[in-house]
């Protein structure tokens, strides 16, 4: 929803006298097409109570500039480090939800040929402290460039960190879902990997896929968007957790094809508590459809899915959770 740019600065005015005034704020909730100015996290960073704030979610920080009015207005679309300096601020958060209202522009990002391994130290030197967050239960990142914020949050010790939601924005999308896995996934329950529109088919990432089995070894949910990016291959069973069972219970992905399948059957001897697949992009025919055509196209690939592992005692259920009619 685009709103014109006298409205954006009425209601970025109105929060920025709005929020001191309300000292036992615990959740936020804002709407994402809405781009705030610094100022106005600056008001929520420095109000009475702020640090009993325990959800923020809908922020969208801009790595771009957005002028209102005239060259003399505020910049609409806080930069990354506002938000950094206002989670200093928020040590009991629980929920925190981000996006970059930028995806769209590649150029963005400050940092491409990332070593990760590397960089950390170097980090050290020029970013904020690590973030007290102690009690984050629900990570969402939406097309967050690998800069400042992001950085920062790699950084920062998330021991009760549960529930992460990555939509990668770089360009080697690899390197960014590898580092925050390696870093954070050993005590995720879910994980759901979102594929941006922006994002080619191929990429040019060289950083080797990572194994999100073994990177997430108490993994109950996983959400894989596509399976075009090598970031999404699930792994040899081999190399999941030495053999040891993996206690995924639901997977779900967007569509089904051969090379998938494979890749999974060759995983059930290692997943013995996975009771659901679901194809989150097709919905099953509706009963009484002729059987021609439940069996043509992805229809028929999705029963032949299913008498597949209906063997090993997995449901396979379309994008609205229901088995076929």
């Amino acid at each position: 929803m685009l709103v014109h740019s006298t409205d954006l600065l009425s209601v970025d005015s109105n929060l920025t006298r709005l929020l001191p005034l309300l000292p036992l704020l615990t959740s936020l909730y804002l709407v994402p097409e809405m781009l705030l100015s610094n100022r106005v996290l600056t008001a929520l960073q420095c109000k009475d109570g702020i640090a009993g704030l325990r959800s923020l979610k809908g922020v969208t920080l801009s790595a771009l500039s957005v002028s209102v009015g005239n060259t003399s207005a505020q910049h609409l679309g806080p930069n990354p480090d506002a938000v950094v300096r206002l989670l200093q601020n928020c040590p009991r958060l629980e929920q925190l939800e981000i996006t970059c209202a930028d995806a769209n522009n590649l150029e963005v990002e400050t940092v491409v040929d990332l070593d990760f391994s590397s960089f950390r130290d170097e980090a050290a030197e020029t970013l904020p402290p690590p973030l007290h967050l102690p009690n984050l239960k629900s990570l969402c990142l939406s097309t967050v460039p690998i800069g400042s914020l992001f950085l920062t949050l790699l950084r920062t010790p998330l021991p009760s960190l549960r529930h992460l939601v990555l939509a990668p924005h770089s360009e080697r999308p690899t390197a960014q879902l590898s580092a925050l896995l390696t870093t954070h996934g050993r005590s995720l329950i879910s994980l759901r990997i979102n594929t941006p529109w922006h994002l080619p088919t191929s990429t040019g990432d060289n950083v080797p896929a990572p194994l999100v089995l073994t990177s997430c070894p108490e993994l109950h949910y996983l959400a894989l968007d596509q399976q075009l990016l090598p970031v999404l291959t699930l792994e040899p069973t081999q190399d999941v957790g030495s053999g040891q069972p993996h206690p995924l219970r639901v997977l779900t992905i967007l569509r089904p094809n051969a090379r998938f399948l494979r890749e999974v059957e060759a995983l059930l001897p290692h997943l013995p508590s996975l009771t659901v697949i679901r194809v989150r992009a097709v919905r099953w025919l509706r009963a009484g459809v002729s059987g021609k055509a439940s069996e043509a196209g992805v229809q028929g690939e999705m029963h032949e899915w299913r008498r597949r592992f209906a063997r090993r005692g997995v449901r396979l259920v379309d994008g609205d959770w229901r088995d076929p009619g």
